[in-house]
C-alpha cells in the first residue's frame, strides 16, 4: 500500500472512531455544573402545592408544583451565580421566605429574602453580617425567626467549610426590626420551627450528642430532648426533625442500617414527644431526608437521595403515610426552558 493510501486509511479510521465516540457521548461536553432537584421542600397551608428549588448548572431557582405532581411553575429566578434555597410558606400562604446563597472568591454568602405571591416580587429583608441558613414564620405570620451563623469556616484542616457560631434572630415583618434572641454561638443549629400552638421554637443542635431543643418564646426557657430508638449508629445521629400538626410527634431521619460498603443508610423515624420513643417509618434503603408534614392530611413528603455517596445528589420527592404503609413518588415535569416558566 502506498504512503498516500496509508494516510487516507488512517484519517478515515480516525474519523470513524470520532463519530462512534461522539455518538455514544464519550466526546460530548460534560454538563456545566449540577442540575437537579434541591433537598428542602415545603407544603402550602391548604396542602395544594409544593415549593422546591431546582438547580440548573449550579444555580437554583424556586418552583411550585401540585402536591400530587405535574408541571412545575417558576416562582423566582436568581441572578447568575446565586441560588434560592430552603423555602418556607407563611401561615396564610401569601409569602414564601427563603435563603439566597452565592460564593465569591472561595467565600460563601447568604441573605434572607421574602417572595410575595400575589405581586411575584422578591424583597431583601435582612442585610447583616453573617450567614443565614433558614427561617420559620410565627404562627400569626407577623414575625420571622431565622438562624444565622457568625462564621463560615473549617475548624479542622481535613474538614470542609461549614457555618458555625449559630444564634436565633427575629425579624418583625411590619417594622423591619431585627433582634437577636439567643447568645449561644452554637457549633451547629438547624431545623428551626415554631410549634403548632405558637408558644415555642424547636431546633436541632449538637452538644455531646444530637438533640432537640424546645425554647419558650415567652421567657426563653429551654427543654432538651434526645430521641430513643433502635438506631444502627447506637447514639442518635439525626437530622431534619419536623413537628406534626398536632404537636404530638416529631419525624426525623437517622441511621437505620449500613449498606454493603459500610455507608450509613438514613430512613425516617417517628418519635412520640411524651415518651421520646422513636420507631422507623420508611424503608427506602436510600438516603431519606427533609420530611415535611401535610397540614390537613395524615401524610408527609420526604426527599430521597439515590446517590448519597456520589459526587452530586439525585433527589426525588415522595408522599408517605404517617404509618409508613404506602408511598408514592411526586412526578414533576420541569419546563423545557428552565427559568422561563
Amino acid at each position: 500500500m502506498s504512503l498516500k493510501m496509508k494516510n487516507i486509511s488512517f484519517i478515515t479510521g480516525m474519523l470513524m472512531l470520532f463519530l462512534i465516540l461522539w455518538g455514544t457521548g464519550s466526546l460530548a461536553s460534560e454538563p456545566d455544573g449540577f442540575s437537579g432537584f434541591g433537598r428542602s421542600t415545603d407544603i402550602a397551608p391548604d396542602d395544594s402545592e409544593l415549593v422546591f428549588s431546582y438547580y440548573d448548572g449550579d444555580d437554583a431557582a424556586l418552583y411550585t408544583v401540585p402536591v400530587s405532581g405535574g408541571k412545575a411553575e417558576l416562582l423566582a429566578k436568581p441572578e447568575e451565580g446565586k441560588s434560592f434555597l430552603n423555602p418556607t410558606f407563611s401561615p396564610n400562604g401569601e409569602k414564601i421566605a427563603f435563603v439566597e446563597q452565592w460564593e465569591t472568591e472561595d467565600k460563601r454568602y447568604s441573605q434572607l429574602r421574602i417572595l410575595k405571591r400575589k405581586k411575584k416580587s422578591v424583597a431583601q429583608r435582612v442585610n447583616i453580617d453573617g450567614y443565614v441558613t433558614e427561617a420559620a414564620f410565627s404562627s400569626d405570620g407577623k414575625l420571622l425567626y431565622f438562624l444565622k451563623a457568625g462564621t463560615y469556616k473549617n475548624y479542622s484542616p481535613i474538614a470542609s467549610k461549614r457555618p458555625h457560631d449559630f444564634d436565633i434572630f427575629r425579624l418583625d415583618l411590619q417594622t423591619g426590626e431585627t433582634k437577636q434572641i439567643t447568645s449561644k454561638k452554637a457549633y451547629d443549629m438547624s431545623s428551626l420551627e415554631v410549634t403548632p400552638d405558637g408558644s415555642k421554637l424547636m431546633y436541632r443542635t449538637y452538644q455531646d450528642t444530637d438533640q432537640l431543643v424546645f425554647r419558650s418564646i415567652k421567657d426563653g426557657k429551654e427543654k432538651t430532648m434526645v430521641p430513643m430508638g433502635d438506631f444502627a449508629s447506637k447514639a442518635p445521629i439525626f437530622s431534619s426533625p419536623t413537628l406534626s400538626p398536632d404537636g404530638e410527634h416529631v419525624v426525623f431521619t437517622d441511621v437505620a442500617t449500613e449498606d454493603e460498603d459500610g455507608i450509613f443508610v438514613y430512613e425516617a423515624f417517628r418519635m412520640d414527644i411524651e415518651t421520646k420513643q422513636a420507631k422507623q417509618l420508611t424503608s427506602f434503603y436510600e438516603h431519606v431526608t427533609s420530611p415535611t408534614f401535610f397540614h390537613n392530611e395524615n401524610k408527609l413528603i420526604v426527599t430521597v437521595d439515590k446517590n448519597f455517596a456520589g459526587r452530586d445528589p439525585e433527589y426525588s420527592y415522595w408522599q408517605i403515610r404517617m404509618d409508613g404503609e404506602k408511598r408514592k413518588r411526586v412526578s414533576i415535569e420541569m419546563p423545557d426552558e428552565l427559568g422561563n416558566g
